[in-house]
């Protein structure tokens, strides 16, 4: 046996023996394997190179390549067999780390609402509050009220949903960065909140997550608001005890239970049509706007409009609740009709006002494509004459099978000047039909592939997509650039129209319509921090 076979012998052993390896170290000792058993330039990177050097697939847009100088001999085929198996083994313990990882969170996490176990909470309150240095940090205890009588009133399936809304608002980024909670038993949760600066901070983080926490929840078909009582305990040194910060904020969150009079206890009822009929018919549905920019001119070509509402009662509702709702109810149309008068008037002025025409973007849902809807039709004829453009945007995760009754209100929207975008691509399941289903005006491409565009595989993702969309005649927008970074990664990836809050947030008509006064068309500067 040859000394090289040894070699290769020894490191399919040391390879094997180490099986699964350290998620930490996968790639440190790939290289490290590799490179003693094969003669060359072995790399990790992010693209794949061709024959004669050797590229093997490692996952997520990482290739494990090997380059032979130019003068040295051509890899025999023992090499790229040797060099397949350690992938394997790599890929191997990549996907079991995960697996354990998985089963992990799974055994320390609550079933039902996502958050930690009351167990896996506490051991991460003694962790955090013996490591850490000059912070102040708050500990918070909830309790929904009224929650026996929903059981009662609902059955326990559907107050469940109550619980599951709760959790994934917990786990929305109303904390700050850092924060974690879980839930207790029952309807009892807590939280550790981080990185406060004082007691007036945390006194307006609990406002906040009050407000959130109150907000409207959709149970079956009735909208349900339910308050929840909130206690804390402030933590200014390192050496408070846990077990007393959490003791502390229980006992508040109970005082201040019993300090609430029966009349303002809630759960309280509406009943959805009703709701929705009167923000209505109140005027209570709102439009914000949001520019499109081109990266290149570096000016406004159009806007996003936006809906957003808020009920007396509860105040703010969420635009996915006010479309659900809407959805279930068959009142697409009269919510869609609000957003349109609003948004066609808006852009007549801001049009007027720059001097030029404008695109205007209006979200529809794709059930509400079809021949009988006389909203739709309406449009070619309200539209002509008009300095405004109108899109209708289709979310890629509700688009289904195209109907005949779809392409022939299509194609009389088309054939109006009226275009069809698709929203949201990336979001789903991307299904790379769609882009071909409909000679689409632009597809915006959503913010979960924007947010990857800092590693090398990101960018290579948005690249081929951009890339796609364009060969296809089409053209990309970008959605959700929130930083200069983010908006340069995009343009230089050849996608040159944006939207985001780097450039501008959603704003009222008022708003835009100062903006345009002032600064006209030019691309408003970045305001989100890097």
């Amino acid at each position: 046996m040859s000394g090289d076979d040894r070699v290769l012998i020894d490191v399919l052993a040391e390879a094997a023996t180490e099986m699964p390896w350290p998620e930490e170290r996968i790639e440190e000792w790939l290289l490290g394997w590799s490179r003693r058993a094969v003669p060359g330039d072995v790399r990790v990177q992010g693209f794949a190179t061709p024959p004669p050097d050797i590229s093997l697939d490692l996952g997520e847009q990482h290739f494990l390549v090997a380059r032979r100088p130019p003068d040295g001999v051509p890899f025999s085929e023992l090499d790229r067999r040797l060099l397949h198996a350690l992938v394997t083994m790599a890929t191997a313990s990549r996907n079991a780390a995960r697996r354990d990882a998985r089963l992990r969170r799974q055994a320390l996490t609550d079933e039902l609402t996502g958050l930690w176990q009351q167990g896996h909470f506490r051991e991460l309150l003694d962790q955090t509050m013996s490591s850490r240095t000059d912070e102040t940090l708050a500990v918070l205890f909830l309790d929904i009220d009224g929650m026996k009588g929903l059981n009662e009133t609902l059955g326990h399936l559907d107050a469940d949903v109550v619980l599951q809304e709760v959790g994934a608002r917990l786990r929305s980024e109303v904390l700050p960065p850092g924060s974690f909670a879980a839930r207790m038993g029952g309807d009892e949760f807590a939280a550790v909140v981080r990185h406060l600066q004082d007691a007036a901070d945390l006194e307006r983080l609990v406002a906040d997550l009050h407000e959130t926490l109150r907000g409207p929840i959709l149970v079956g078909d009735a909208v349900l608001q339910v308050e929840v009582s909130i206690g804390e305990a402030l933590s200014l040194s390192g050496t408070d005890d846990p077990d007393a910060l959490l003791r502390r904020a229980e006992r508040q969150m109970r005082q201040r239970k019993r300090a609430r009079t029966p009349a303002t206890l809630p759960p309280r009822w509406y009943d959805d049509r009703t709701v929705l009929r009167d923000m209505i018919d109140q005027g209570r549905v709102e439009v914000a706007y949001q520019p499109v920019v081109d990266l290149v001119a570096e000016e406004i070509v159009g806007y996003e409009a936006l809906v957003r509402a808020r009920q007396l009662e509860f105040g703010p509702v969420s635009p996915m609740m006010l479309i659900g709702a809407a959805a279930q109810l068959r009142m697409l149309d009269e919510l869609t009709a609000v957003v349109l008068d609003h948004g066609i008037e808006t852009m007549r002025s801001i049009a007027a006002r720059a001097g030029r025409p404008l695109t205007l973007g209006v979200n529809i849902e794709f059930e509400q494509l079809h021949e009988d809807s006389r909203l739709l039709r309406s449009l070619p004829g309200r539209m002509a004459g008009l300095d405004v453009h109108l899109v209708l945007e289709i979310s890629e995760r509700h688009v289904t099978r195209w109907t005949p009754s779809q392409r022939a209100m299509a194609a009389e929207l088309a054939a109006g000047g009226i275009g069809l975008a698709v929203d949201d691509f990336g979001a789903g399941y991307s299904a790379l039909g769609l882009l071909t289903s409909w000679e689409w005006e632009w597809v915006k491409i959503d913010r979960a592939l924007i947010a990857d565009t800092g590693g090398s595989g990101g960018r290579t993702v948005l690249g081929n997509v951009g890339r796609m969309i364009g060969e296809l005649d089409q053209v990309a927008v970008a959605e959700g650039i929130e930083t200069a970074a983010e908006a340069a990664a995009a343009q230089a990836l050849g996608i040159t129209l944006a939207q985001g809050t780097y450039f501008a947030p959603p704003a009222p008509a008022e708003a835009a319509l100062a903006s345009v006064s002032s600064l006209g068309l030019r691309m408003p500067v970045g305001r989100s921090p890097e």
